[in-house]
Parts: C-alpha cells; structure tokens; sequence
C-alpha cells in the first residue's frame, strides 16, 4: 500500500490499522494530518525502527499524552537530529526516565535552549558526562544552579575548563571544596582570577591547592593566597611555588608560617 492511499484514510479507517504491519517507510511518508489522527495506542504500538523514521513536523504533532507514554526503548529511538528540532515544551514533557534513557549521541544533538529549558526533576535526571564542553557553557547559571552535588562531581576535566566566571560562581563554596584534583587542575588562570577570595579558599588542602596546573597559579590574588589557612598553604607543591611572583610567595610565608 502505498502512502498516498494511507493517507487517502478517513481517520475511522487510520484508528483501526496495526501501525506494526506499516513499514518504518510507510510511516515515515504519513502527513501530519494523518500521523495526528493516530490514537495514542497506535503511537505506543510504534516500534524503533518506525519511530526513529519520523520527521520532526510528524513528532511536533504528538499530543503531551502521547510523549509521556513513549517507552524508553522509543525515546532511545529517537535521533539527535529529531530531539533537536523538538520545541522546548515538547522536550519538558520527556520524563525523567524517558530522559535518562538518552545515549550520549542524543544529548549531544539537544541545543543550549533545549537544556535549559528542561524540568529540575529532567536536569536531575541527567547524565552530566553526556554533555560536551559547549552545551555545558551554554547552560544559564540558574543550570547550574540546579545541578546536584553528584553532577558536579562527575563533571569532566574538558567541561570544568570551559564553565565561565559567572557559572562557576553559581557553584556552592561546598562544591569547590569537593573539586578532584583533575577538575581543579582544569581551571584556567582566568577562571582563578575570576573567583572571588571566599570560593578560592574553598578549594582542599587534599585535591583542589596541590591540583591547581602551573598556568593557573599566575591568577592567584595575593588576597586569595592570605585567605587560606596553613595546610593550604602548605598544600601548594613545589613546581608550584617555583612560578610564584615575588608577593605571591611573601604572601605564602605569611599564611604558612602564622
């Protein structure tokens, strides 16, 4: 049957044919008035192969209902071409399972838009790691914000590198003190001069001084160095003391031996 008849249909005769007998191509060619006349039962009954064939005008006509109800092995159908060209208010319908159940190549085909548009239970719900470094930058701080502390923690090296001043300092004092010593070593020395004295002295004795790069020690303030305390002071390694001006390192000898 070619698509021209299936789409000849009255929409009595559409509600009841089996989708599964219809080929992905078959399916793929439904107009949207056609594909919006399926019930939700039939869009259920969709298998993989046909949902991964729709066009994006085909998925903007689904109902909220008929979101909700994809399965995860449907929503893991969907390609990152076709989640990007969703609206934002279809994406926000995606639960948090339906959201969880994306493969790395679909977060990645998602806009800056998209995410941050997305529900806190949805953000929650995500797999920080799947994100590249330029959909990280691209998130609001109020994101960041709603990220969790296992979020943060999981954050790549790559994707630290790349938050800026105003994201990192939607960040909590808690969250900098949890930093390893990769993602502490991430920070570029204008991201460190960026902070303010409060979130530098945040950063471990353990992981976050002594895992600060040699570049980024040029963007320590002597103020920030005189707002750590002793072990601090004395976590900063020796290839680090080597590049450290001159009131840098006075100030060092004053915090260490206080």
């Amino acid at each position: 049957m070619t698509t021209t008849q299936l789409n000849a249909f009255t929409s009595d005769v559409l509600d009841a044919l089996d989708v599964t007998k219809a080929t992905s191509t078959q399916v793929a060619g439904l107009t949207t008035t056609s594909f919006a006349n399926l019930t939700g039962d039939q869009v259920a009954a969709l298998s993989a192969d046909q949902i991964g064939s729709l066009s994006t005008d085909q998925l903007g006509v689904l109902s909220s209902t008929e979101v909700q109800a994809f399965s995860t092995t449907q929503a893991g159908a969907l390609t990152a071409a076709q989640l990007g060209g969703l609206a934002t208010t279809q994406l926000g319908l995606f639960s948090s399972d339906q959201f969880a159940a994306l493969t790395t190549t679909q977060v990645q085909g998602l806009s800056s838009d998209q995410l941050n548009a997305i529900t806190v239970d949805m953000l929650d719900a995500l797999d920080i790691a799947k994100l590249s470094s330029d959909q990280v930058t691209g998130l609001t701080t109020t994101s960041i914000v709603n990220l969790s502390d296992t979020q943060i923690a999981a954050l790549a090296a790559t994707q630290v590198g790349a938050l800026s001043i105003d994201q990192l300092g939607a960040l909590t004092t808690t969250d900098f003190s949890n930093l390893t010593a990769d993602q502490s070593g991430a920070l570029t020395a204008g991201q460190v001069a960026g902070l303010s004295t409060t979130y530098f002295s945040s950063l471990s004795a353990t992981t976050g001084i002594p895992g600060l790069s040699i570049s980024a020690i040029a963007g320590i303030s002597v103020d920030d160095i005189h707002a750590l305390t002793q072990d601090q002071g004395n976590a900063f390694t020796q290839a680090q003391i080597d590049v450290m001006s001159a009131d840098q390192l006075s100030a060092l000898v004053d915090v260490v031996t206080a």
